[in-house]
Parts: structure tokens; sequence; C-alpha cells
């Protein structure tokens, strides 16, 4: 008996002095030591889908091919339709909702998109910048999916990094606009945008245009913030970045 009381108290023992290093180690805080829901949830929605592929699409009035190919933090898109007009734009996922902005070969004029992978085939929707209407675009036999209706509306406080993990922070409002939202972002050092974005699932995606270059953000949504990566790039590297490297950003009401 005495023997088996030896053992008990050995094991007792190491486990107390494991939490001892472990706290040691932390600062001497309990946090981390347990996910918290929040974590286990934003653990749920990270990068888990491959969108690379070639894809025959269709969308109101066109037709054509769209290639996804990764790179680095993020994919490059191009879409070449059957009209002869070509598109290229950078995207990030968020679990298994890829966000992606695109501007026309030779034009300025920008889209904002999301899609979902089905199988072998995908689905998206669509706005123009500044538009208040979605359009789909998805292969043949896709479901065509829907945007969600989460109660977004409203003014946010900005932490974030840039790619180069140099720390901003700033404000960001959003303002429902028929099937989408004008979100407008000020940054501490005084960058900002006006963009346009929409919800598919729990994942908000917001994009934008100015007159150097075009930016996506990804988010998910997590009740009263908005957690996600973003990237900017110039009109002249659009169509050939090759190692995407993306920012942070937290947004709370």
């Amino acid at each position: 008996m005495r023997k088996r009381w030896g053992i008990a108290v050995l094991f007792i023992g190491m486990a107390a002095f494991g939490v001892v290093w472990w706290l040691s180690l932390n600062d001497w805080s309990f946090e981390g030591m347990v996910p918290s829901r929040e974590s286990q949830h934003f653990s749920r929605h990270a990068d888990s889908v491959d969108f690379s592929g070639v894809y025959a699409i269709h969308g109101p009035g066109y037709t054509g091919t769209l290639t996804i190919r990764r790179a680095g933090d993020g994919y490059n898109l191009c879409w070449e339709l059957s009209s002869g007009s070509v598109y290229y734009g950078n995207g990030l996922a968020m679990g298994d909702v890829l966000g992606a902005v695109c501007a026309v070969q030779g034009h300025r004029h920008t889209r904002v998109l999301a899609y979902k992978k089905e199988a072998d085939g995908l689905s998206g929707l669509a706005a123009r910048m500044d538009g208040d209407k979605l359009g789909c675009e998805k292969t043949a036999n896709a479901t065509r999916i829907k945007a969600s209706n989460h109660p977004l509306t409203g003014a946010y406080k900005v932490q974030g990094s840039h790619p180069n993990e140099k720390p901003y922070n700033g404000e960001m409002t959003l303002e429902r606009t028929g099937a989408t939202y004008t979100v407008r972002c000020r940054a501490s050092d005084g960058s900002g945008y006006c963009g346009t974005g929409f919800a598919v699932d729990d994942v908000f995606v917001t994009g934008y245009s100015n007159a150097m270059g075009v930016g996506i953000a990804v988010y998910e949504i997590k009740s009263s913030e908005l957690e996600g990566c973003w990237l900017y790039t110039d009109y002249s590297r659009l169509a050939t970045t090759s190692q995407i490297r993306a920012g942070r950003e937290r947004a709370a009401r």
C-alpha cells in the first residue's frame, strides 16, 4: 500500500512541477493553457482549403476560364473570358471561403469576389467596386452560394500589422448599401480607403482600389469583432505577384 501511495505522490509531484514550469515560461499566466472558445473557433477558419485549379466559369453575360494558383500567403487569379478580356487578381482564404479582388487588363475597374469550392467546382459572388448588387460566377454544376446577413453595420476600432510586422491602429465603419457594405477605413499613419464588402457564411470579404493598386481583406466574423488578414498589390505587379505576404488585422466595436 505504501508503495502505491509513493508512486501516486511521485506522479502528483511531477504534474505540479510541469504546471510551474509552464507558468514560468508564460509570465505566470494561465491564459493559453486551455484554448478559448474564440481560438478554437478561429482554428476552424484557418486557411484549410486549396483553391488551386483551372475552372470553366460563367457569370452574368460572360463565360471563360479562371485559373487560381497558390502564391505565398494567398493566391494569384487570372480570368480569361471568351470576349477576349483578361482580368488579374489576388486573393486570400479564410477557411473554405476565398476572397479576391481583380482589375481588367489595361483598365482600373475592379471587382471584389468570394468563392467556395465544391468538389471539383467553384461557386462565387461578385460586386463591382462601389456597387450595391451581387452577381453569381460559378462552374456549371456547382450550387449557387448566397450572401449571409450578419448585422455588421457600425464603427470599429482597428489594430493590425503590415506584412513586415510593423503595427498600426485606426478606425473602420461599415454601412449597409443594398446587398453590400460600404467600408471606410482610416489608419494611424494617415492612409485609408473606401471599399465594398459582403459576407459569406461567417467570413466578411472587402476590396478596394486607388490610383496605385488594389486591396483585399478577409475576416472571420466573431460577434462584435472581425479578425483576419489583408493584402495590397500595385497594378504593375498584379499579373506577376508570386510570393504574397499578408498583413493581419482585428476590428472591434
